[in-house]
């Protein structure tokens, strides 16, 4: 969602950092980012405005309490229903967080998944609170529906409220003016701690603030690892007013961002270590995030919608790393790390080298592939003095660890990963993942993270377990069930074909009983949907029973085969669906597949703005007898999920909606007023307008590329 050379650009951009801190930038960064503000001084902390009783180090003295977010992104809960988000509440509440900031945008369904996130806490009890966190880079700025939205929960029993007044928080919000806060402050009563970058130097001016975070300070800045000097250069201005962030990893690989992070050296352990060594002076941290898949930084299970294009997340869990930081959390919160009662290992790898060349990848490297190394890193978690063995492949290394928390490494080679244990001649742990290999010759590039974690007494996960890494920490199955109208006789399928999910309502063409599972198979979920008549997997770890393909406004007709490409989690060399697409399998003999979708079938998304970047780029064609049927022809029989039809006799083929340089945003219907040129009763767009089809089942999913700006900046000097 966010890159962390952001804080590079907004930490650095009009401050003077000491060299020692300088130095670790490099040298180009420094050219362009302290350009002109070398010599400024540092702002003092100011309270000129500020209440001392909203001051967050007054509510530490009087009740001791520190708090600990999790940043969850709505744009991806496209699908949820309430029984997803009470999963989902459930498991962040179990990690010790004490409240879910709810970053929205401005799709109006958010709106309701924001209501269905508060009924499902109100519904299962939750202790958990939830506060708004508005994304003013994707939602206009407006003050009146802002003081809305907060006051619709300010009374609601989980809301969040910091001496007794609702968190609001944000990502930007410059757009306001200190004078704009003040108005939703004073509407809302409100306690104000968005991140804004910018603000450097002028903190004392914004004094409507009750606190402020610092997104990017989660990341090191380069290839360097993670210090605090950000967090301390941002308290010599802010004081106590100071919030920070924490994350576990951070990769993207689109072709409108492409880059790694550095994430070395146990970042994830380090950066916690850090806060905790800190934490008399802060009061909030913030988890970022629990769900942005789609740049690799993410808490969570891997459940919900993923961005189009998205190749690296699936497969890839990180549970483990939430579970690892509940011993940190408490140790934050109570100023003392628990005694360690379990043993634990939680590793972590990379699938492929940092140097290897992807066979099929069109992309190239990520920025930043360099700033990694080829190692397994594990954190042990020991009750007592143990011996334990890290093998990749053909690497093996034996350790002697302590009670307590050791951080080891090997390095990585190809081949499977396993974990053992041994105490007093025992062996108490014994691990060999089945859904990660190391490889040396990568098909697509992928420096996403895969991360397991193996526990004593149990080191063979159950048939039927989701193993978000291993059966022992695994939470993440969800399984919902209803009664079949009819339970058909017979447990033998075969292939139907790829089908569209639905339009309507939770979207699901198959609606008897879902599953989630990292050892997908189309055999495994043919087995779960034994007593159904259709069984389909989807996204690679989905499955999905049924007597019925057409729920929801689904078609249930066969769709090119090129719609469901994801490998299955169990077994790569299988297909298991795609984003919202399904590959499904029936019993009984297999009917012959319906037509592919014709122009009627798809569905209108109105008009939208085009720029010479395109927001559609895999197809193109121009034709003098075009219409909006033989483009949207043209491009569903290549594959493809968009259609735009331009400028009267242009069509633009796509899977991916592309946002640059203006492109992909929606217009005013007026503006495509270009008849086509094969039936001019039919709009093909307009000049650099387009008429956007969509075929069933697909979304316009949310891009997250806020950070983009900054980004482009700090490119534009390399």
């Amino acid at each position: 969602m966010r890159f962390g050379l952001l804080t590079v650009a907004f930490a650095l951009l009009s401050i003077t950092l000491p060299s020692a801190a300088r130095k670790h930038h490099r040298n180009t960064l420094d050219d362009v980012l302290f350009k002109n503000a070398r010599n400024a001084p540092r702002a003092q902390p100011s309270r000129s405005n500020f209440s001392a009783a909203d001051d967050p180090a007054e509510l530490v003295k009087r009740d001791g309490t520190k708090y600990v977010f999790m940043h969850h992104i709505v744009g991806n809960t496209y699908s949820f229903t309430q029984q997803d988000w009470e999963a989902d509440i459930r498991q962040i509440q179990a990690g010790g967080a004490d409240a879910i900031a709810l970053n929205i945008g401005s799709s109006s369904w958010q709106r309701d998944q924001v209501a269905s996130a508060y009924a499902a806490a109100a519904n299962i009890g939750a202790n958990i609170k939830l506060f708004y966190s508005f994304d003013f880079t994707e939602m206009p700025c407006d003050i009146g529906d802002v003081v809305a939205r907060v006051i619709l929960f300010a009374n609601h029993p989980n809301q969040l409220r910091i001496n007794n007044r609702p968190m609001i928080s944000s990502y930007a919000g410059d757009c306001f003016g200190n004078s704009g806060w003040a108005s939703i402050k004073s509407q809302t009563n409100g306690y104000l701690m968005p991140f804004i970058w910018g603000l450097e130097g002028q903190f004392p001016s914004w004094d409507s603030l009750d606190s402020w975070y610092c997104w990017g300070c989660a990341w090191p800045q380069g290839n360097q690892d993670k210090t605090t000097d950000d967090d301390n250069y941002y308290i010599s201005q802010l004081g106590s007013r100071y919030a920070t962030t924490i994350s576990v990893w951070m990769f993207t690989h689109f072709s409108y961002k492409n880059f790694y992070q550095r994430g070395d050296n146990w970042l994830i352990n380090t950066r916690w270590e850090q806060l905790v060594a800190m934490r008399n002076q802060l009061t909030f941290i913030e988890l970022v995030t629990w769900n942005d898949f789609g740049e690799s930084d993410y808490f969570g299970p891997i459940h919900g919608a993923q961005p189009d294009g998205t190749t690296w997340a699936t497969g890839f869990p990180h549970i483990a790393w939430y579970e690892m930081s509940q011993y940190y959390i408490t140790a934050f919160k109570t100023g003392s790390y628990p005694q360690i009662t379990e043993d634990v290992i939680y590793y972590w790898a990379r699938p492929h080298p940092a140097q290897a060349t992807a066979s099929s990848d069109g992309l190239g490297k990520p920025s930043g592939f360099d700033w990694t190394e080829d190692s397994l890193w594990a954190a042990v978690f020991a009750t007592s003095a143990s011996t334990v063995t890290l093998r990749c492949g053909s690497s093996s290394q034996t350790f002697n660890v302590n009670p307590g928390v050791s951080k080891l490494k090997i390095p990585l080679a190809a081949g499977q990963i396993t974990v053992t244990m041994v105490k007093n001649g025992q062996t108490v742990i014994n691990k060999t993942p089945t859904d990660f290999t190391f490889v040396t010759n990568p098909t697509l590039y992928n420096y996403n993270a895969y991360v397991g974690s193996a526990k004593s007494g149990n080191v063979s996960p159950p048939a039927t377990t989701t193993t978000t890494s291993t059966s022992t920490t695994s939470t993440s199955s969800t399984t919902t069930s209803s009664t079949a109208s009819s339970t058909p006789t017979g447990t033998s399928f075969s292939y139907l074909g790829c089908v569209a999910e639905g339009t309507t309502g939770s979207r699901r063409a198959l609606t008897g009983a879902s599953f989630s599972q990292s050892n997908m198979t189309p055999l495994v979920c043919q087995s779960l949907c034994s007593g159904f008549q259709f069984a389909g997997v989807e996204y690679g770890v989905e499955c999905y029973c049924g007597n019925s393909l057409t729920n929801n406004g689904a078609t249930g007709s066969v769709i090119p085969e090129s719609n469901c490409q994801s490998s299955c989690g169990g077994d790569s060399s299988k297909k298991c669906g795609g984003s919202w697409t399904i590959s499904v399998y029936t019993k009984g003999s297999t009917p012959p597949p319906p037509p592919p979708p014709t122009g009627n079938q798809w569905n209108s998304a109105g008009c939208y703005v085009d720029a010479s970047t395109r927001m559609l780029r895999s197809f193109t064609t121009s034709q003098p007898d075009m219409t909006t049927d033989k483009c949207i022809n043209t491009c569903s029989s290549r594959g493809y999920t968009m259609a735009v039809a331009e400028f009267g006799q242009e069509c633009y083929c796509g899977s991916q909606l592309f946002k640059e340089g203006g492109a992909g945003v929606p217009a005013a219907s007026g503006d495509c007023n270009v008849a086509c040129a094969g039936n001019s009763a039919q709009m093909c767009g307009g000049g650099w307008r387009g008429n956007l089809f969509t075929s069933p089942g697909t979304t316009l999913t949310k891009r997250h590329t806020k950070h983009m700006a900054s980004r482009k900046r700090w490119l534009s000097s390399h």
